[in-house]
C-alpha cells in the first residue's frame, strides 16, 4: 500500500488549511535518484522528437518515452487515491514555444486497501507541440527535458532523468513518427464532443451523477476526473448510462473536469469535459485554470489577513497619525478626507501590485526551471518549511526585517508632500515600512501563488492591501470610530509570539510530509536546515541591525559566512558514503567466512550511537585502514545493533560489553580467537590489531 496514500488526504485539504493559517499567522535540486530493484531499471526515459530536422517558424512533436518494467505504473496527470503525477519541464532555447502537456488515456487500476489509481503500464508517449522561432542557430539545436516520476508496485520508489536531444546535427526524414501517431491517437480529444453524445452532470448531497445520452447501448462508460486540489473523490460506478461520484466528506461539486469515455463495439471514445451542476457539458481545452473556489477562499483569506497587519506593531500606531492627517488637510470637507484616504489606499494596493509582478516574474522562471509538484515535492515542501521558520523567528523577535535607508529615502521625499500625490506616495510608504510585519504575509502568499496563475496570483495580493488599506477608508469616513481602536501597548508584542507558535505548528506539518515523502533521514537533514538558517537569524538580528556600528556588520557577515562553510563542509562530511565494502552481519555469514580462513573485522554498531559513527567516519573509513584491509582481503561485517538483535546481544554479552560500539578482528580460521578493539579507536588501533592478529 501506498505510503503516499495519507499524504495526498492530508495535502488535499490542508493546503489552503495551510494558507489560511499562514496568512492569518504572519503572512537545490535534488540530485538523479537511481531506481535499480533487483537488478532492474524500473522506468527508462528517452526524450523523442518526431523529426530529426526543423524549419524556423516550424511546429513539431518533443515528447518523453518511458518505458517501464512488467507489473509498475506511473501515474497520470491526476493519480487517484496515491501517487504523483509524472512532470516534465521543458528547457528549451530561447523563443521555442511550448503547448500544454498531451496525456494518453491511463489505466484505472486497483491495489491492495481499496485504493484506485490512474496509471500507465510497460510504456508511455506524454509529448507537446512545440514552435520554433523564426530565426534559428546554425548547427545543431539542443532540446533538453527534466522529468520526475513516481513508479510502483508494492513499494513506490521516485526516480527523475536530465534528458536532452539534437536536432539539426545532419540526421534525414521523419524520426518516431509511429510511436507519436500511436499515443496521439489515445489522448483524449479536446474542445469538442463526438457527434451524437451529450454528457452533463447531476449533483445531491455529496454526490455527483455524470449522466451520458445518445451513447449506444450496453455501451461500457467511464469517467475520468481532475477535481481540484483540495478535494478527495470516491471511486466512480457505473449504474446504466451513468457514472456516480461522491467527495469523500465534503458536499458536491457545482463544477468537475475530466475524461468522459465511450467504449462500444471495438471502438473507444475519450473527450476531455468541463461538466456544470444542472447543466449541459462544456467542452475543455488542455490548458491548466486554477480552482475557482479554492482561489476565492485564499482571496477571502487576504482580506483578514491584511487587516490583521493593522494590529501589529508596526502597522497599530500609524493609523491614527495617519487619520488624523487627512482630517487636518481636509479642513471642513469630510469628502476631501475621504478623497484623500482613498489615494493613500491606491498607494498601498499598488505597492502590492508590484509584489505580484513580481511573484508572477519568478513563478515564469520557475515554470521552466521545474518548480516540482508543490506540497508533493519534497523540494516544495523544504523551501516552505524554511519560509515559514524563519518567518517564525520574526515573529518571536530573533531579527527584523528592514528597509535600507537608501531605499526608503526617496520615497520619503516623494510622501513628504500635501495633497493627492503626497497622499499616493504616504501609502506606499507606509506599506514599505511594515516590512517587518508584512513579509510573513507576503512570503506564504507568494509560496501560495507560485501554484496559481497569474491572475490569480495579482487577485491575492490585491485583496491583503485592500484589507490593510480597509481600516483608513472606513475610519476617514467616521473619525469618530478612532476611539474603538485598540491602544497600542505590549500585547501587540505577545500577539506576535503567538502567531509565531502558530507558524511553528505549521512547519511541524510540513516537516511531517517531508518525512513521508522522503524518510527519517530528511527530516533530520531538515532540523539540521532550520538549526543553521536559526543561527543566521541570531547573528542577523544580534549584530546586523540598522543601528549597528560597520564593524558590527561586517563581523556579522564574516560569522554567517563562516557558519555557512562549516554547516556545508560538515553535511558533506557526515553524509558521504563508505568507500569500505560493508555486508550485514549474522551468525551464519560470520561462521562461512571463518571457515574460508579469511580475515574478519566486525563492527557492532547502531544508529543512535555518537561514539560508533565518530570511530567509523575518523578511524574506519580512512585511507590506511581501506588500504590495509584490501591488501589483506579482509572481509568487513556491520552489525546493527539499532532496533536491536538477540544474537547481536548474547554475542555482546560474550565478550563482556553490554552495548556498542565493539570491534572484532577475526585473524583467520575458528581456532584463532578474535582480537577486540576497544570502544574508542583511532586508524592505528585498527592497524596495530591486525599485526597482533
Amino acid at each position: 500500500m501506498h505510503a503516499l496514500f495519507v499524504i495526498r488526504k492530508l495535502v488535499a485539504r490542508p493546503t489552503l488549511l495551510g494558507l489560511a493559517i499562514a496568512l492569518l499567522m504572519a503572512g537545490v535540486v535534488v540530485p538523479g535518484r537511481a531506481q535499480v530493484v533487483d537488478g532492474r531499471q524500473l522506468v527508462k526515459a528517452q526524450l523523442v522528437a518526431d523529426t530529426q530536422h526543423i524549419e524556423p517558424g516550424q511546429k513539431f512533436r518533443l515528447g518523453v518515452l518511458y518505458t517501464i518494467v512488467p507489473n509498475w505504473h506511473i501515474y497520470w496527470k491526476y493519480a487517484g487515491d496515491a501517487g504523483i503525477p509524472t512532470q516534465i519541464d521543458w528547457q528549451l532555447p530561447p523563443g521555442f514555444r511550448v503547448s500544454p502537456l498531451q496525456w494518453p488515456l491511463p489505466g484505472r487500476e486497483q491495489e491492495p486497501g481499496g485504493l484506485e489509481v490512474f496509471d500507465y503500464n510497460n510504456e508511455v508517449l506524454l509529448f507537446t507541440e512545440v514552435q520554433a522561432p523564426e530565426q534559428l542557430p546554425g548547427g545543431p539545436i539542443e532540446l533538453a527535458a527534466k522529468s520526475n516520476w513516481l513508479v510502483c508496485e508494492r513499494e513506490c520508489v521516485p526516480g527523475d532523468a536530465q534528458l536532452s536531444l539534437k536536432l539539426n546535427d545532419g540526421g534525414q526524414g521523419p524520426a518516431n513518427q509511429d510511436i507519436f501517431s500511436k499515443y496521439a491517437a489515445s489522448v483524449p480529444k479536446a474542445g469538442s464532443v463526438p457527434a451524437g453524445y451529450s454528457v452533463s452532470m447531476k449533483s445531491s448531497g455529496s454526490q455527483m451523477v455524470v449522466e451520458f445520452s445518445g451513447v449506444p447501448e450496453a455501451s461500457r462508460l467511464d469517467f475520468f476526473p481532475e477535481p481540484p486540489e483540495n478535494v478527495v473523490l470516491n471511486h466512480g460506478k457505473q449504474t446504466g448510462k451513468s457514472v456516480a461520484l461522491s467527495v469523500d466528506g465534503g458536499s458536491a461539486l457545482d463544477r468537475l473536469k475530466g475524461v468522459a469515455v465511450v467504449k462500444s463495439n471495438g471502438k473507444t471514445d475519450a473527450f476531455e469535459v468541463e461538466l456544470q451542476s444542472g447543466g449541459q457539458v462544456a467542452a475543455t481545452g488542455n490548458g491548466v485554470s486554477a480552482d475557482l473556489v479554492g482561489v476565492l477562499q485564499a482571496v477571502a483569506f487576504a482580506l483578514i489577513g491584511g487587516l490583521i497587519l493593522n494590529v501589529m506593531p508596526c502597522v497599530l500606531p500609524v493609523i491614527s497619525l495617519k487619520i488624523f492627517g487627512f482630517v487636518s488637510e481636509a479642513g471642513e470637507r469630510p469628502d476631501k478626507a475621504f478623497k484623500l484616504a482613498l489615494v493613500f489606499s491606491a498607494g498601498i494596493v499598488s505597492c502590492f501590485a508590484v509584489l505580484a509582478g513580481i511573484v508572477t516574474f519568478f513563478r515564469a522562471i520557475g515554470a521552466e526551471v521545474g518548480w516540482g509538484f508543490q506540497f508533493q515535492d519534497y523540494r516544495f515542501v523544504l523551501a516552505i518549511a524554511c519560509l515559514v521558520f524563519a518567518f517564525a523567528l520574526n515573529l518571536f523577535g530573533v531579527f527584523e526585517l528592514t528597509v535600507s535607508a537608501r531605499a526608503t529615502g526617496g520615497l520619503a521625499k516623494l510622501a513628504a508632500g500635501h495633497g493627492y500625490g503626497g497622499a499616493f506616495f504616504q501609502g506606499a510608504f507606509a506599506t514599505i515600512l511594515a516590512t517587518p510585519c508584512t513579509a510573513p504575509f507576503l512570503g506564504t502568499a507568494s509560496a501560495f501563488a507560485f501554484t496559481q496563475p497569474a491572475w490569480a496570483t495579482f487577485l491575492i495580493f490585491f485583496s491583503i492591501g485592500i484589507g490593510m488599506a480597509l481600516p483608513y477608508l472606513l475610519l476617514a469616513i467616521q473619525p469618530k470610530w478612532l476611539r474603538y481602536l485598540p491602544k497600542p501597548g505590549e500585547w501587540m508584542v505577545h500577539l506576535k509570539q503567538v502567531l509565531g507558535f502558530l507558524l511553528l505548528a505549521t512547519l511541524l506539518w510540513l516537516s511531517w510530509i517531508i518525512g513521508r515523502l522522503r524518510g527519517v533521514d530528511a527530516m533530520v537533514e531538515l532540523g539540521g536546515l532550520l538549526l543553521i538558517i536559526g543561527i543566521l537569524a541570531w547573528i542577523k538580528g544580534s549584530f546586523w541591525t540598522p543601528v549597528s556600528s560597520g564593524r558590527s556588520r561586517v563581523l556579522a557577515a564574516l560569522a554567517m559566512f563562516t557558519v555557512l562553510v562549516l554547516a556545508i563542509g560538515s553535511y558533506f562530511f557526515v553524509t558521504a558514503p563508505s568507500d569500505l565494502p560493508w555486508q550485514a552481519f549474522s551468525q551464519q555469514s560470520l561462521d562461512s567466512a571463518l571457515q574460508s580462513g579469511r580475515p574478519i573485522f566486525v563492527d557492532f554498531t547502531a544508529d543512535w550511537c555518537i561514539t560508533c559513527k565518530a570511530n567509523e567516519r575518523f578511524a574506519l573509513d580512512s585511507t590506511a585502514v581501506r588500504q590495509a584491509f584490501a591488501q589483506h582481503q579482509v572481509l568487513v561485517l556491520r552489525a546493527d545493533w539499532t532496533h536491536g538483535d538477540p544474537e547481536i546481544t548474547q554475542i555482546l554479552k560474550d565478550h563482556g560489553r553490554a552495548g556498542v560500539p565493539m570491534y572484532l578482528f577475526y585473524p583467520g580460521g575458528k581456532e584463532r580467537p578474535p582480537v577486540v578493539l576497544p570502544e574508542l579507536i583511532s586508524s592505528q588501533t585498527v592497524l596495530d590489531a591486525m599485526k597482533t592478529g
